[in-house]
């Protein structure tokens, strides 16, 4: 069984944390799978922070990318909040969560 997933999307990015130092960040949500009836999980990654992370499970395959969406942008919140930047490669400028996840940001609550 080949257990190397097979990437829908990626994005690259660059991380500027609070003291300066530069990173370069690759996020990836993976080609949603059927796990059982009624049980879908897609692959996620964000190479540079985090890693492989865990397959996100949902009852769809819609609803495991919006899950998997969600993750990669509480992800990245959380390094926001600690007074980091991202920005995009080329041009280099800043991009922020919204810009990034704009699905996710408007089916969250307001």
């Amino acid at each position: 069984m080949n257990t190397e997933p097979r990437w829908l999307a990626s994005r690259d990015l660059v991380l500027v944390k609070s003291n300066g130092e530069r990173s370069d960040l690759c996020m990836r949500i993976g080609v949603p799978y059927e796990v059982s009836s009624g049980e879908w999980a897609c692959a996620t990654s964000l190479e540079g922070l985090h890693g492989r992370l865990h397959d996100i499970h949902g009852i769809d395959a819609w609803q495991s990318l919006a899950l998997a969406q969600r993750l990669l942008m509480q992800l990245l919140g959380h390094a926001l909040e600690s007074g980091s930047t991202l920005l995009c490669h080329e041009p280099p400028e800043p991009v922020t969560l919204a810009e990034l996840f704009p699905a996710v940001q408007a089916s969250s609550p307001q």
